[in-house]
């Protein structure tokens, strides 16, 4: 039985196999190893997938989609011609594609599989992610995190040694962190942490910014799909660039004229400051809640298209005063993890020493009713199983109802570490029949926590 590892990126997608005990990629029908996660239409109506739709992203902006993996789990639409699309629409036809390419290779037919997905993923954005995995026809076995698959590819390559060490995983369209320590064969998540709408395209949003400022294009001008598609084809040619050059010149035709703009690496990371900034967060929590300092680290990781830009490696060298790993592939590692983390589902012989562990991104809890010295304070959440809890995981709170008499409980369930329900993500809403009894009104015991919920209908 093969199982395949898929990588389902926001700019690129990837997907291995075991190949001997081996985790290999697996080209795509152009002899590419990584599939742009780009869909488009032509005139006829029919669907285009990796680099076709994305030679035609240029010229037909509003027949071509990308970076949708950021509008995973949400309801948000993608007009391509006459037809709607969702992220998960989307997703699932690249997932299609590359199955397609792996069924070509293999000669058999393929439907197990196990895909990668942003450690911070909420609930709702893992949910549609196996449902794009089902709309292409896949059986999704497990989903594992971005960077736990990078650690353990990382991990395999040497059985002996024990080690803490960080995953900075900066794609396209988000960002994470891990920390793993290995020991005795055992790979084990201690903190993740990250954001889900940070990554190499908004870098290249500030060169789009930059270049519009500088060429003083108009309000019309800006807001041309073709024009504004064209910028971005020539951002992510100066990004590249720029890792190599001080300078270089943004060109774009618009409406048949040729317009340029000299753009500099210090005009560049200076319009990335507020970025640099926001990678730091998760970085720091993490670290907090792994209870670890920089100088416990072992090695540094780096995987992800993005972090191929200078200012990210200078960054990771002055937060951790060391530079990272360069001998991981950025663009593969996160595939082939998720191919060794297949291993481990198939119970591969090759992996039989290995034993992975991970962790719960997002706090779990419920809504509750706050009282203080017996006056009520309002709802708020109280949390039940912390975040970068080991999983699997059980926990036990006691509450009590609020009201005499009351026969029904309505315990919604909530992810998220806000101590407002509304700012977290609701999961589920379960109802629980309870006897009816007067309320506790007196103070709580260490047995009873002083929050307590309750509603009645």
């Amino acid at each position: 039985m093969t199982i395949l590892g898929i990588d389902l990126g926001t700019s690129n997608s990837l997907v291995c196999y075991l190949k001997d005990g081996v985790p290999t990629a697996i080209p795509n029908a152009t002899g590419q190893l990584l599939t742009p996660s780009v869909v488009g239409v032509d005139d006829t109506g029919t669907v285009l997938v990796g680099a076709t739709a994305r030679e035609r992203l240029y010229k037909f902006p509003q027949l071509t989609a990308h970076s949708f993996k950021r509008l995973m789990g949400t309801r948000q639409l993608i007009k391509l011609g006459k037809t709607d699309y969702t992220a998960e629409d989307l997703s699932a036809l690249v997932l299609r594609s590359l199955k397609a390419d792996a069924e070509a290779l293999l000669g058999q037919e393929v439907s197990d599989v196990v895909i990668s997905v942003p450690a911070y993923f909420n609930d709702a954005q893992r949910k549609a992610t196996k449902a794009a995995g089902q709309l292409a026809g896949l059986n999704v076995l497990r989903l594992i995190n971005e960077p736990t698959a990078a650690a353990l590819f990382h991990g395999i390559q040497d059985y002996a040694s024990e080690a803490k060490f960080l995953i900075f995983d900066l794609g396209g369209g988000t960002f994470d962190v891990s920390i793993l320590e290995k020991f005795e064969g055992v790979m084990e998540v201690r903190a993740t942490g990250g954001d889900s709408f940070l990554g190499g395209d908004d870098f290249s949003q500030v060169l789009v910014d930059l270049f519009i400022k500088k060429a003083g294009l108009s309000l019309s001008q800006q807001h041309q799909p073709a024009v504004l598609a064209a910028i971005r084809f020539a951002a992510e040619d100066a990004k590249r660039q720029l890792n190599e050059q001080a300078t270089t010149s943004m060109q774009v035709k618009i409406d048949q004229a040729l317009v340029a703009a000299e753009i500099s690496q210090a005009e560049f990371e200076s319009g990335c400051k507020p970025l640099l900034e926001r990678l730091r967060g998760p970085i720091e929590r993490a670290l907090r809640d792994a209870r670890l300092r920089t100088s416990d680290l072992d090695e540094l990781i780096m995987v992800g298209g993005a972090t191929r830009m200078t200012m990210i490696r200078k960054l990771v060298t002055q937060l951790f005063g060391r530079l990272p790993a360069r001998y991981i592939d950025p663009d593969q590692t996160i595939g082939l993890g998720a191919a060794v983390c297949a291993g481990l589902v198939a119970q591969d012989v090759s992996f039989n020493e290995v034993v992975l562990t991970d962790v719960c991104p997002h706090t779990l809890g419920t809504e509750v009713t706050d009282y203080d010295q017996q006056q009520v304070i309002g709802l708020v959440f109280m949390p039940i199983i912390e975040r970068n809890t080991i999983v699997p995981a059980s926990r036990v709170r006691t509450v009590v109802t609020a009201n005499d008499n009351q026969t029904l409980l309505e315990i919604k369930i909530y992810q998220g570490e806000s101590r407002d329900c509304a700012k977290n993500i609701l999961l589920e809403t379960l109802e629980i029949e309870v006897p009816a009894r007067p309320r506790v009104k007196s103070a709580p015991t260490s047995a009873t926590p002083t929050i307590s919920t309750a509603y009645s209908k």
